[in-house]
């Protein structure tokens, strides 16, 4: 009876993801483990639960794709990879043990692959360049309770390593930097003319593909704020009551990703949530055993598994891009090689980048393609170079255009 009672308990945790009408969903089982802090056995369980869910997702259906046409001359896609984006459902737990203070499940999951590119393009097979900046607070006395002062930096650099986990991403962290002068108005910003744009100057000064950004913009505690009970007695069982909804933590975040070629902001969006926090003033810090513990802990946890699966879906069926960095008649190199997934005999689309100047003198680019193709025949760890199929001359390509795998 007591299994049972476990095993109903455990199936309230689960989220269940819709599949998609056409996929062929298959079982897999997945195992993962949690260490039992402080006797908290339920803690435990959810956290052993999400990783065997996290493991099964990673073992998800697997396909190959595969194209390549060409028009012109100019290359319009080359692409091959293997993918694991897979979707669960209908979890269950078909085993526990307890060894110590080390708690194991296992579940079994229905497993679907995840829904390809739109217009029937496929995933590209390189890895793209994604850089982090900070996340800073909009009201960093927010963060006193608990000391949560680090999650401008160690909340984007957990997305970072999370988003390099799925296949086509090659995630860095540059939190030092912040990326909006006004956080009040992120993304927007206001030019020298008065006029307001959401292009961000200087990104193309990296070597990444798309930066991502972001602006948590609430973590109040809605306790003590709110009116008092008239009863003492009442308002003060309600105020230490860990499960009661005055103890409710916002969390709100806003997050960007900006195209680092030409600075335009390609995606955003808005995550709201809230769980209650019941360690007062005491100084967990961010991201630490007992921060994770808490259910407002868990709840920021699922905000930021969201948002790297939002950020994947945004950005997996972009082509990939590479600078070039030096022409000499018709070779070309790029400053994307061997571990962006280049291998000789690749095929890249060549784009010219003009630039031009709004009323202010202020500059945006544009790029055109060129219908040339780059054929890699050499790569090193952090470059490549090759040969158009016409010379580099002919069409003016210099230092600072870009080719693409699409």
């Amino acid at each position: 009876m007591r299994r049972i009672i476990c095993l109903l308990l455990l199936t309230s945790l689960f989220i269940t993801l819709p599949l998609q009408a056409a996929d062929i969903p298959r079982t897999i089982e997945a195992e993962g483990t949690a260490i039992i802090t402080n006797g908290d056995l339920i803690t435990a369980r959810r956290t052993a639960v999400n990783q065997a869910a996290e493991i099964a997702s990673r073992q998800a259906s697997t396909f190959i794709s595969s194209s390549a046409e060409t028009r012109d001359g100019a290359l319009v896609s080359d692409n091959t990879r293997i993918t694991s984006n897979g979707l669960l459902q209908d979890i269950h737990v078909i085993e526990e043990q307890l060894k110590g203070n080390e708690l194991t499940v296992r579940i079994r999951a229905q497993v679907s692959a995840a829904q390809g590119c739109p217009g029937g393009m496929e995933e590209t097979a390189y890895q793209r360049n994604i850089g982090f900046t900070a996340f800073p607070m909009t009201q960093p006395s927010q963060a006193n309770a608990g000391g949560l002062h680090q999650i401008a930096t160690q909340l984007p650099e957990l997305l970072a390593r999370e988003l390099k986990q799925q296949p086509g991403f090659n995630s860095h962290t540059a939190t030092h930097m912040t990326l909006h002068p006004n956080l009040q108005n992120a993304p927007t910003q206001m030019l020298d003319d008065g006029t307001l744009t959401n292009l961000q100057r200087h990104t193309e000064q990296t070597n990444m593909q798309y930066i991502v950004s972001g602006v948590i913009r609430d973590i109040s505690q809605r306790n003590p704020q709110g009116a008092r009970e008239p009863n003492i007695l009442v308002d003060l069982y309600r105020r230490t009551d860990p499960t009661n909804e005055r103890n409710l933590r916002a969390f709100i975040m806003d997050v960007y990703i900006h195209d680092a070629f030409s600075g335009g902001l390609v995606w955003q969006n808005r995550y709201m949530t809230a769980g209650i926090w019941n360690a007062g003033q005491q100084r967990t810090g961010f991201a630490t055993d007992a921060f994770w513990q808490q259910d407002y802990g868990h709840k920021v946890r699922q905000t930021m598994r969201q948002t790297v699966a939002d950020i994947n879906d945004a950005l997996r069926c972009e082509p990939f891009s590479a600078r070039i960095t030096r022409t000499e008649q018709n070779r070309v190199w790029i400053n994307a090689g061997e571990l962006s997934g280049i291998n000789p005999g690749d095929r890249l689309s060549v784009y010219r980048r003009y630039t031009h100047y709004d009323a202010m003198q202020i500059a945006y680019p544009e790029f055109t393609n060129t219908q040339r193709t780059l054929t890699i025949d050499s790569v090193q760890p952090n470059f490549a170079s090759g040969t158009l199929n016409s010379g580099a001359g002919e069409i003016n390509i210099q230092r600072d255009d870009i080719v693409k795998s699409q």
